[in-house]
């Protein structure tokens, strides 16, 4: 089955974490600290910041993914939390809650740092996740691509459509069609294109110097 991408530009992103707060407020539930997701979390988190109107925040990193189509095979927290800080109402905010796995590990990494009640926040949940946010907005099948990824998604596709053949013209024309804008697509591209040319070239280079030894 064709995957189904959907694009989240900024003035969206921004209308989805409103919805968000609202749906935080109204619960009752008050967070005294954000705490983002590094990397997808931390734009969410700091416009959460803003609503919520208070300047704790803190960045926990799960190192998870490595590409559209590839991802770590031992996740692990590589940026922990503070541990002189007291906070009793931590909200955890993510992008997005896919598998649930990023998820789980920064839960479980509050959790060992003390704090007993966390609170998760996720824009998007994919129907097969491990962990459903307790606040999330959308529930979705798609690859949900954010405006702070844009690049490395468009990098990563490429790489895909390149090994299984096409050519740039194809994935060019592939890009726009999915949604990614036609400057971006034609900009990125052309990036990657000189970028893999000067990653083999050097790698030739590498191969050479061995050989001569």
């Amino acid at each position: 089955m064709a995957i189904k991408y959907e694009f989240v530009w900024w003035e969206r992103l921004y209308e989805l974490c409103f919805m968000l707060y609202e749906k935080i407020i109204n619960s009752g539930f008050r967070p005294d600290v954000i705490v983002g997701v590094a990397r997808g979390g931390w734009i969410p988190a700091r416009i959460l910041s803003d609503l919520f109107f208070t300047r704790e925040t803190a960045n926990v990193k799960v190192d998870l993914y490595r590409g559209i189509y590839a991802r770590d095979i031992e996740p692990r927290v590589s940026q922990k939390l503070p541990k002189d800080k007291q906070w009793n109402a931590p909200l955890l905010v993510d992008d997005i809650s896919d598998t649930g796995d990023s998820l789980v590990i920064a839960l479980n990494h509050l959790k060992n740092r003390g704090y007993k009640n966390p609170r998760t926040a996720c824009l998007h949940m994919k129907p097969w996740t491990k962990l459903i946010p307790d606040y999330y907005i959308i529930n979705t099948e798609a690859w949900v691509v954010y405006p702070w990824e844009l690049k490395e998604f468009t990098y990563n596709l490429s790489a895909k459509l390149t090994g299984e053949g096409k050519t740039p013209i194809e994935v060019e024309a592939y890009l726009f069609k999915v949604g990614v804008p036609i400057h971006y697509a034609q900009l990125f591209l052309k990036q990657w294109l000189q970028r893999n040319i000067e990653s083999k070239s050097h790698m030739s280079s590498q191969s050479k110097a061995k050989k001569s030894k």
